[in-house]
């Protein structure tokens, strides 16, 4: 499945996070799973996912590891 994660977008449904792929050839992996509900607004900054909630309150979960993939 392909999310936007702008910030901008809301998300369709509600997902369980642990790892992503933020661009064509960067994986990040989260400290731990993050439940992201559906409206949510997903953002990546500074190696932190940053989720805000309908209301506007944001919730941070680190990153353990980042590295860009090789091909």
């Amino acid at each position: 499945m392909r999310l936007n994660f702008d910030g901008t977008t809301p998300m369709s449904r509600m997902l369980l996070l642990s790892a992503l792929l933020l661009h064509s050839d960067f994986h990040v992996v989260l400290e731990r799973p993050v439940f992201v509900a559906a409206g949510d607004l997903v953002s990546y900054r500074d190696d932190t996912l940053v989720v805000t909630d309908p209301v506007g309150e944001q919730h941070r979960c680190p990153a353990r590891d980042s590295y860009w993939i090789c091909r």
